[in-house]
């Protein structure tokens, strides 16, 4: 029986390494009964931060997310994958990859570049990406196959970046020849949808731009997606319907596919002040909608930037966390999610950290 094959029947005795240490888990492939993959944007690379907050939670996130730029220079992808993404995999999280299409700043990527990648311009860091991705997935006999979630040049229906169709020239065929082609490139690179699944996200707010006409099709998208935040100066206070009952309606009128919210937080900021409790409301409120309207996957935005995002060791909350000897802002209310039955962190007894089914967004 060879590698594939031995790990997927059930009960097999399966061996892999993490923190330097091995852990043996006895395979077990049935989908766990749940609504929601549970998702966190950490507020640094290290990872310390994010182990405190899950041995706060008791829990732990099902996904974690890293921003990288698809124009990094070879030795900075090396180290994205094989430092960070496998860091995260190590933590027994699957890494979801946002990928942007930044060559240099925001400011000096062309606004042309869905033209440019779509052309081939810019093949030699797209078949580095993959390479490198490919060779961090598949690591032989001694170690199950990696997973990853894509989140390919997400909100594009903004106007704040260079991919946007609204900015430039572009077109939203132009988005769509873009998606493709990196799509294409990537997969070519021998990965499968057992490996590698595809998020295409929109932004809350849509700037002249038709999203219909930038989705790339079905047998390109595995996942679709939302970013949207709650806070005062943007757009005002907002429910988590006003939030997210526009995209959620827009993406189910495009595609019959899992929906996940993979960037999203609330701001405690009230007028002239701050209201950590309304703030602690609106995270209860808002999964609780999620649950109703079907969300399966949800990844909390805990870095504070330009406002007070964090749910864990930021500069607010509505209770101290102690850990390590060490006090920390946070909100009871994200705890009690992250406590739900129904919402999932990594499989215990699943060395690819999800079941297939769980992976596809298929529970």
């Amino acid at each position: 029986m060879n590698r594939r094959g031995l790990l997927a029947a059930t009960g097999t005795a399966v061996t892999v390494t993490g923190y330097g240490t091995y852990r043996s888990f006895v395979r077990d492939d049935r989908t766990r009964d749940g609504w929601l993959l549970l998702g966190v944007t950490p507020a640094s690379a290290s990872l310390q931060q994010l182990d405190r907050f899950e041995r706060w939670l008791g829990a732990d996130h099902a996904v974690t997310l890293r921003y990288a730029d698809m124009g990094a220079a070879a030795a900075d992808i090396r180290s994205i994958v094989h430092g960070q993404l496998e860091s995260i995999w190590h933590r027994r999280s699957v890494p979801q990859l946002v990928w942007q299409p930044h060559f240099g700043s925001g400011e000096e990527t062309s606004t042309e570049i869905n033209r440019e990648i779509a052309a081939g311009d810019h093949d030699a860091a797209i078949e580095e990406w993959a390479s490198t991705l490919a060779e961090w997935i598949d690591r032989g006999p001694a170690t199950p196959d990696r997973r990853l979630y894509l989140n390919l040049a997400p909100e594009m229906n903004g106007d704040w970046s260079p991919w946007s169709p609204v900015v430039g020239a572009g077109t939203e065929a132009d988005f769509v020849d873009m998606w493709r082609h990196v799509h294409d490139t990537v997969m070519d690179a021998g990965l499968d949808r057992d490996h590698v699944r595809w998020i295409w996200a929109i932004d809350t707010t849509t700037k002249g731009v038709d999203v219909s006409d930038c989705y790339p099709g079905d047998e390109y998208v595995d996942w679709t997606g939302i970013h949207g935040y709650n806070w005062s100066n943007w757009g005002g206070w907002r429910s988590p319907k006003g939030c997210y009952g526009r995209a959620l309606a827009t993406l189910r009128s495009i595609a019959e596919k899992p929906i996940g919210v993979t960037e999203f937080a609330c701001s405690s900021e009230d007028g002239d002040g701050h209201d950590p409790e309304r703030k602690g409301r609106w995270i209860r409120d808002v999964f609780e909608y999620f649950e109703e309207h079907g969300v399966q996957m949800a990844c909390w935005f805990n870095t504070d930037k330009r406002t007070d995002w964090a749910v864990f060791g930021g500069d607010r909350g509505t209770v101290t966390a102690e850990v390590d000897g060490k006090a920390f802002d946070a909100y009871e209310k994200y705890r009690g999610v992250a406590g739900d039955p129904g919402v999932l962190g990594s499989h215990p007894n699943h060395p690819r950290v999800l079941t297939n089914k769980e992976f596809a967004g298929e529970f």
